[in-house]
């Protein structure tokens, strides 16, 4: 049953406002637009009519001008279910974007607007990667913005002079953000790191996985009786169903991380309190849900300040992956269909390497438990209670507010003379 209503735009000195009749009452709200912009301000009419026709409620902030503020709480709404990434667009959101741009009209927004804002962000110390990607997120905002017609043409059609190029804040901080040999047997061995902890540095540090596959990789998709090696499928990013690149990998089980994964698998139940089944996650958190990032981040920090090894990021386990393995003597190419996409190339698309071969460029790698590093959880009462006091500390990312604020004034009752009637 669709609502009944009639709707209307009006001039009220040099501004437009609209007034609606939505089951009996009358609302009264100002659209934001100049006289001389009758034909947007029918368009929002036309958009508030197929809403309410469409049974969907219309909130009162639903009737003023769409703001950058407006649009990016629902765009980001839609964004967190559709890319694994949308916590980083609703920080840039959040930090750099609409406090500087949230009054503004979508439509108003203009390039100098976003120039001005990038260099702002330089003048404030913020990292040239750091810039690109905010620009990033203000590149896909408006993109999405233009394909809903809320926009003429998208602002973001800044050059290199105005965003910069990519680079670090430190130019010689990459280079050393690679763990060593040792660091990595330390981490994965050393008593002083919790059990669950020592698993997942293992994981990371042995299959070049990122955070995101490693974080939603389940029982089933390990097949440990597979040979010459194991074999894990990399089917998802988190919960998301894909990995960033869309593509599945089959990543073979090096043989120190068979070791882990056995003594890990008899080690859950006394973890989380059952037997995992073939949905359940490899590695949940201290809680038993997905790990997130930012909480990987801060265990990792702990545990190499509590082994006394400098700081390193999680992403930085894939990079040692692949440089310690190429320095063993891995074969570039066939290590490269273990931690990345398939080729695009056609000819390389017509080429199959056989799984042996992949199992024999892993094998390479040089990475050994040490001694006593064997994963024992007797009971459930003994497990990883440090853990758990420090997940009490563990803070979830905050996301944008759900519900843009509505602003509730008087309705108005006088009559004004109609630019447009829809009913």
């Amino acid at each position: 049953m669709t609502t009944q209503w009639r709707g209307s735009v009006y001039r009220r000195r040099r501004k437009l406002w609209i007034r609606v009749k939505i089951g009996g009452k009358w609302v009264d709200r100002p659209t934001g637009l100049d006289v001389g912009q009758e034909e947007k301000a029918c368009a929002l009419l036309r958009r508030v009519r197929d809403k309410v026709t469409a049974g969907e409620a219309l909130g009162d902030a639903e009737l003023g001008p769409m703001t950058v503020r407006r649009y990016a709480a629902t765009w980001i709404k839609r964004r967190r279910l559709t890319v694994s990434s949308w916590r980083s667009d609703d920080a840039h959101l959040r930090v750099h974007i609409v406090p500087k741009l949230g009054g503004m009209r979508l439509d108003e927004v203009r390039p100098r607007h976003l120039a001005d804002l990038l260099e702002q962000m330089r003048q404030d110390g913020a990292a040239p990667r750091s810039v690109r990607n905010v620009y990033s997120t203000i590149r896909s905002l408006f993109r999405d913005a233009a394909f809903a017609d809320l926009v003429q043409a998208t602002p973001c059609i800044l050059t290199r002079q105005h965003i910069g190029r990519i680079r670090d804040r430190d130019p010689e901080w990459r280079l050393a953000a690679v763990f060593a040999r040792a660091e990595v047997e330390t981490l994965i061995s050393d008593e002083r790191v919790p059990p669950v902890r020592r698993f997942v540095w293992a994981l990371l540090a042995l299959t070049g996985m990122r955070h995101g596959e490693m974080a939603g990789l389940r029982w089933r998709h390990l097949d440990l009786e597979a040979r010459p090696l194991g074999r894990i499928v990399v089917a998802t990013s988190y919960d998301t169903g894909r990995t960033k690149t869309g593509a599945e990998r089959r990543v073979p089980v090096h043989p120190t991380l068979a070791a882990v994964l056995a003594e890990w698998r008899l080690a859950w139940p006394g973890i989380y309190g059952r037997q995992p089944g073939p949905d359940d996650l490899v590695a949940p958190s201290e809680r038993g849900r997905m790990r997130h990032k930012s909480n990987t981040l801060r265990f990792l920090a702990l545990d190499l300040a509590a082994l006394g090894l400098r700081p390193r990021r999680v992403h930085d386990f894939r990079r040692t992956f692949i440089s310690l393995a190429r320095e063993d003597g891995a074969e570039r190419d066939v290590l490269k269909l273990v931690t990345h996409a398939p080729p695009s190339d056609v000819f390389d698309l017509y080429t199959s390497v056989p799984w042996e071969r992949r199992c024999a460029e892993v094998t390479k790698l040089r990475i050994e438990r040490r001694k006593s590093a064997k994963i024992q959880v007797l009971h459930p009462e003994s497990c990883c209670t440090d853990l758990l006091h420090a997940a009490e500390g563990a803070r979830e990312i905050a996301g944008m507010d759900d519900e843009a604020p509505g602003n509730r004034t008087q309705n108005h009752r006088l009559k004004r003379p109609m630019l447009c009637q829809l009913s």
